[in-house]
């Protein structure tokens, strides 16, 4: 017997709704796939990076590389460089390179090695093209999996290769929701054209009106107001460096109730300040942020956000993604790296789906929780810093630790950390090697317990032969100007 999908609608057509429309045309190649959004509703475009996972979203729906740079004028992406988000450690790296081979037993030998001789991650093992702005001359875009866009030419391009692979559009406002008397899922919506559209299953993309999943539950919010204080965040665009420079990295500036993000694409800079509502007006902010420039900055627009998530996403027939089901904050471009996360899981668990099946949403639900925890842990950890120069900062230390961060924090005060600290479930965004970066930035390693490490395994010798390798390797390549690497491509 088939499962009860045939048809699924996705209300919202921002980044969330035209990942999901594309994971699941190429998962369910044979379903009827529509998204229902409107032309008079905007997105919320604030120039956007992202993690690892858009290269294995680019991999599963075939998204030719070249064609994405150029539509979306996008550049790569290394890592984001923290500068002034502790005393001491001002100024350092998280971006996790392919040089940490040296797991004998789970036990991160190189790493170990950097942190006991004091010496940064970031800095010794990624390419010194990075902090020059270049990047590899020889087969430069591939040498990397991480990308910044332009978020409106992101969406125009997305809902092109939507549009092209068969994917529904239908322009309208939802008025309505209809659900079966019976179960209580969604049947169908009333559109402000008048039209009734019906479907087996439905998406929720619709931002934090969660306009569908808000009829079929309580839509309860797992806040995470208690752990982190940031909740406001205006966006801005600034013109291209002078330079003519790009620089192949996301740089993320810490300030007195908040930071400072840069994201370059070809054509201009996407900016905003993320801060503290409670500790600074958004005029203070304005001011705070202009005299970091030096210039008066024009916002955008204002965006309050609650950090935290629902505590079910998926409820009968309807799933709620990207912003309608979850929210940290800006730090770790975790939103697009969730939403394909969702959608990974989300197909595992659909393909055989029948309405009043229960334990496969809860499967869902469980994965999802599990995945918010290992987000909120990670961002979480950016803010344990020694500055003490503003309430925010000296508040922000006395917030509580979340849980699952607690709980590893406890585990490294005793042994540094091993690759099987974080469970790999394919749906948890950070793992070891990225606590590794931000931790030893924070200063939250032990390099006695590093020293111990070493000694006890037998790894100092090696160690130090693989870190003179990758000290070689960082260097032994050519490297182009990374504005150059990607004039080339234009068509």
């Amino acid at each position: 017997m088939s499962n009860d999908i045939k048809k699924i609608s996705i209300v919202g057509s921002g980044t969330a709704g035209l990942i999901s429309a594309l994971m699941l045309r190429e998962a369910f190649p044979k379903k009827d796939i529509q998204v229902i959004s409107s032309s008079k509703i905007g997105i919320i475009g604030v120039g956007e990076g992202s993690t690892e996972h858009w290269a294995v979203f680019m991999d599963m729906c075939k998204i030719p590389l070249a064609e994405l740079l150029n539509e979306t004028k996008a550049t790569h992406k290394n890592g984001i460089r923290f500068e002034n988000w502790t005393n001491h450690t001002p100024d350092y790296f998280h971006s996790v390179s392919f040089a940490e081979t040296m797991t004998h037993f789970g036990v991160y030998g190189l790493y170990n090695y950097l942190v006991y001789n004091g010496k940064t991650i970031s800095e010794n093992t990624i390419s010194r093209a990075v902090v020059e702005n270049k990047v590899r001359a020889q087969n430069p875009h591939t040498s990397v999996n991480q990308y910044h866009f332009d978020t409106v030419l992101l969406n125009q391009y997305l809902t092109k290769l939507c549009q092209f692979r068969g994917i529904g559009f239908i322009d309208a406002i939802v008025q309505d929701v209809y659900l079966n008397s019976e179960d209580g899922r969604i049947e169908s919506i009333l559109l402000d054209t008048g039209e009734t559209v019906h479907a087996d299953f439905w998406l929720d993309a619709t931002g934090d009106k969660r306009f569908l999943i808000s009829k079929v539950s309580k839509a309860e919010w797992r806040s995470f107001s208690n752990h982190l204080q940031m909740d406001s965040a205006i966006p801005f665009p600034t013109k291209s460096d002078p330079s003519g420079q790009i620089r192949p990295y996301t740089r993320a500036r810490a300030i007195q109730n908040g930071w400072v993000w840069e994201i370059p694409t070809q054509t201009r800079r996407g900016n905003g300040y993320v801060y503290s509502s409670a500790h600074c007006s958004d005029d203070q902010a304005i001011k705070e942020v202009s005299e970091l420039l030096g210039f008066d900055v024009v916002p955008n627009k204002l965006i309050r956000f609650h950090p935290g998530h629902l505590v079910e996403m998926w409820v009968k027939n309807c799933v709620a993604v990207g912003l309608a089901s979850a929210f940290v904050e800006p730090i770790e471009a975790t939103s697009i790296g969730g939403t394909i996360q969702q959608l990974r899981c989300l197909i595992e668990n659909m393909s055989t789906y029948k309405h009043g099946y229960t334990k496969v949403q809860k499967v869902f639900n469980q994965k999802m929780t599990n995945m918010m925890d290992n987000i909120l842990s990670f961002v979480f950890l950016h803010y344990v810093s020694d500055r003490i120069d503003s309430s925010m900062w000296r508040q922000q230390q006395q917030m509580q630790v979340p849980e699952y961060l607690q709980n590893l924090f406890e585990i490294w005060n005793e042994r540094p950390p091993i690759y099987t600290d974080i469970p790999t479930t394919n749906h948890e965004m950070f793992h070891v090697q990225n606590f590794y970066h931000v931790m030893q930035g924070q200063k939250l390693l032990k390099p006695d317990l590093s020293y111990e490490l070493l000694q006890a395994f037998d790894l100092e010798e090696k160690a130090r032969f693989l870190s003179h390798e990758v000290k070689i390797n960082q260097s032994n390549h050519e490297r182009i100007d990374h504005a150059q690497a990607l004039r080339e491509i234009q068509v």
